[in-house]
Parts: structure tokens; C-alpha cells; sequence
């Protein structure tokens, strides 16, 4: 209780007037003092795990085992469309395979047939070249025949030359008129096997002896007309010239 001025107010009226003033009151309220509010620190919600009874725990276990049976099942489709696919990849391949050592064997064929053709060509040309070597030396030896036998023949006529300068003309004559082969000047002898007078297949006579010497590789030249001429058999078949004997 507090005394002012002989009016006796307890605390709890003196607490009321403060918080309600009176409306014909002309006392000022009295200022409060007001202290700084501290911060109240919140509180963390935390959330409580919801649980879940037995049937949700089934139902969620059977979309699961669902969602697997169809992924186990498209994985199923898909293997086997695959296997499929490499079935048929694998008949194309062995297929190609075939095709290809099919072609391989022919394109071998054709290579060693070619190969051996080219090694006949070789063998067939290096034959020609050779025979070409020996006609070219049985050339040499034939024109080195017909040189010495020219030279015979200028000698000849040379000397004829002479005798008929000489007026010897009865000489002249007899060796015109001898009958002889012109390439040796070796009178025909049907006795004698070199001197038989042959009949060329140009026509000429020449004797045996000389168409044995002139006849090289099968062929023979005739010294008249330097005729190149093959001869199928030996020179002794030619036939004679009875005329010249």
C-alpha cells in the first residue's frame, strides 16, 4: 500500500491506472523503458519418417517385380532379335566369303595360266632368237661362199678375157662348151657322187658337192640367182641333170 496525499492504492489499482488512464485524468503517462528484444532462436522442424503399413510395402514389392518381369522381357525380345539379325549376318558373310574364295580361285587360275603362257612365250622366243642366231652365222658362212665363189667367177672371166684378146679362141671355146659346175669349175662325173650335176629348185645345175656346202639348217642358196630355198629332204634327192653330163 502507498500514502499520497491521505488516499491510501494498492499496487494493483496504481498498476491498472498506469495501463488505462483515466479519460478526465491530466497526468501524463509515465514513459516506459523499452528494452531491445533479442532474437528468439527457431526451432528446427524435422520431419518424422511416415510410415508405411504392410499392404503398402506389398504393393510397392509388386510394381517392382513388375516393372522388372517387363524389363527381363523386352531384354528377352531384344536378344533374340539380335540373335536373329547376327544369324542372318553371319549366312551373308559366309556367303560373301564363299563368293569371294570362288573368285579368288579363278583369278589364281588365271594367273598361272597366264604365267605359264608367258614362260612358253619366253622359251618359244628365246628359240627364235637362237635359230635367228644360227641362220644369221649360216648367212655369214653363205655369203662368204658366194664371195670366194664371185671371186672364182671373175677369175674366170678375167682369163677369158685374156685368151680371147690372145685370139685363142679354140680355148675359148672348149671351156665354154665343158660342162661344169659354175661355182668350182669341176666338170659333172655321174661316177663320181660329189660331181653329179643336181637341178636346184630354182632351176640352176650346181654339182652335189657344192649344194653340200651350201646347205645349212635345211636351207640352201643357189649361187646364180642367190635363190633362198628350203629343202624338205637331204641334197643327194634333188634330181640329176642327165642333160649336163
Amino acid at each position: 500500500m502507498i500514502r499520497n496525499n491521505g488516499r491510501v492504492k494498492t499496487r494493483r489499482a496504481e498498476t491498472e491506472n498506469e495501463n488505462f488512464p483515466n479519460e478526465n485524468s491530466q497526468s501524463v503517462p509515465k514513459k516506459r523503458k523499452i528494452q531491445a528484444s533479442q532474437p528468439v532462436a527457431k526451432k528446427r522442424k524435422t520431419e518424422q519418417p511416415q510410415k508405411t503399413d504392410r499392404k503398402d510395402e506389398i504393393r510397392i514389392l509388386r510394381e517392382e517385380l513388375e516393372k522388372a518381369e517387363k524389363k527381363y522381357r523386352e531384354a528377352g525380345k531384344f536378344i533374340i532379335e539380335e540373335t536373329g539379325r547376327l544369324k542372318r549376318d553371319n549366312v551373308q558373310l559366309e556367303e560373301e566369303a564363299k563368293h569371294h574364295g570362288e573368285q579368288f580361285r579363278y583369278i589364281k587360275y588365271k594367273i598361272d595360266r597366264e604365267l605359264v603362257w608367258k614362260k612358253q612365250e619366253k622359251e618359244a622366243l628365246a628359240r627364235t632368237l637362237d635359230k635367228g642366231q644360227e641362220a644369221d652365222k649360216a648367212d655369214d658362212d653363205v655369203f662368204a661362199k658366194e664371195e670366194r665363189m664371185a671371186q672364182s667367177y671373175l677369175e674366170t672371166i678375167n682369163n677369158l678375157k685374156e685368151k680371147i684378146k690372145n685370139s685363142d679362141m679354140t680355148a675359148a671355146r672348149a671351156m665354154a662348151s665343158r660342162k661344169a659346175c659354175e661355182m668350182c669349175q669341176i666338170e659333172f662325173n655321174e661316177n663320181f657322187n660329189e660331181s653329179v650335176p643336181k637341178i636346184l629348185p630354182c632351176g640352176h645345175t650346181v654339182c652335189l658337192g657344192c649344194i653340200k656346202e651350201l646347205y645349212t639348217d635345211g636351207h640352201v642358196r643357189c649361187p646364180s640367182d642367190r635363190w633362198y630355198t628350203k629343202l624338205d629332204e637331204s641334197p643327194e634327192s634333188l634330181p640329176t641333170n642327165f642333160a649336163a653330163l
